[in-house]
């Protein structure tokens, strides 16, 4: 899953976003607690430019990493809205 998530992130399509959603809702969320995994689903919606649902999902973790903040981060830079 994680590879699927991360060949999406570099895709950046509207078909690419939604396998994202569609595999994400099929993930039990008791998987959301493994950090890669979820910083690979942070890093495709953010860049597939699904701010919201990244949002949603980063603040429901209870285990916040470095990375996952990171994929944040660059997903604000790259979609240059700032004021977040």
């Amino acid at each position: 899953m994680i590879l699927l998530f991360n060949a999406c992130a570099q895709l950046k399509t509207k078909e690419a976003l939604d396998l994202v959603k569609k595999t994400s809702k099929q993930i039990p969320k008791s998987f959301y607690s493994n950090p890669r995994l979820l910083t690979s689903l942070l890093d495709a919606l953010m860049k597939c430019g699904d701010v919201a649902h990244a949002e949603s999902l980063f603040y429901s973790s209870k285990q916040k990493v470095l990375s996952s903040y990171g994929a944040m981060m660059t997903g604000i830079n790259h979609l240059n809205i700032y004021d977040k």
